[in-house]
């Protein structure tokens, strides 16, 4: 057993250990809205942000199942950041947004992840520190061409309060502080 592993409520092995084993504060941002965060394959992946001040990758990601408990109002598409830090040897081929992928990640030495994000015509690999933050979750109804342009109710209130749709890529603070 790790020191992640140890931390669930079930016994895993490392081969079956879960993103929310992963995320250092789902307490406060995922338990609210999920029993357990559903395994990150068939993710829209909306965007990707390599932080200019620290070795950090943020991905922005439809999650593929709607939360356990929501009562915000209407949507069908719960959307969040997951930021991975202390990033090093990291690669990108290909990029079409949104696409289809699947994050996998395997656990190495001294609490890190190699990490790998792969769907048609974008492939990321990285390795990090295997503690993930969660943040800016919001829920949205998909555009017929499956966009999200359109209203978000955010979950958190000061993300609430600033925007009632997601920003653009320049809006720094939306994109580089969870």
């Amino acid at each position: 057993m790790t020191p992640v592993t140890a931390r669930s409520r079930v016994p895993r092995s490392i081969t079956t250990m879960t993103v929310s084993d992963l995320v250092a504060n789902r307490r406060q941002v995922l338990d609210p809205l999920y029993d357990e965060l559903p395994p990150l394959s068939g993710v829209r992946l909306r965007s990707v942000r390599l932080d200019g001040w620290a070795p950090a990758v943020t991905l922005r990601i439809d999650l593929p199942r709607f939360a356990d408990r929501w009562e915000g109002g209407p949507g069908d598409t719960v959307q969040c950041h997951l930021q991975f830090g202390h990033v090093e040897d990291f690669a990108m081929d290909g990029w079409e947004p949104p696409v289809l992928v699947d994050i996998t990640y395997e656990e190495l030495a001294g609490h890190r992840l190699a990490v790998r994000v792969e769907g048609p015509g974008v492939r990321l690999a990285f390795t990090s520190n295997a503690s993930l933050l969660a943040g800016h979750l919001s829920v949205f109804t998909q555009d017929s061409d499956g966009g999200d342009g359109g209203p978000h109710a955010f979950v958190r209130r000061l993300d609430a309060k600033l925007y009632d749709t997601v920003p653009p890529v320049t809006a720094r603070t939306f994109y580089e502080h969870l």
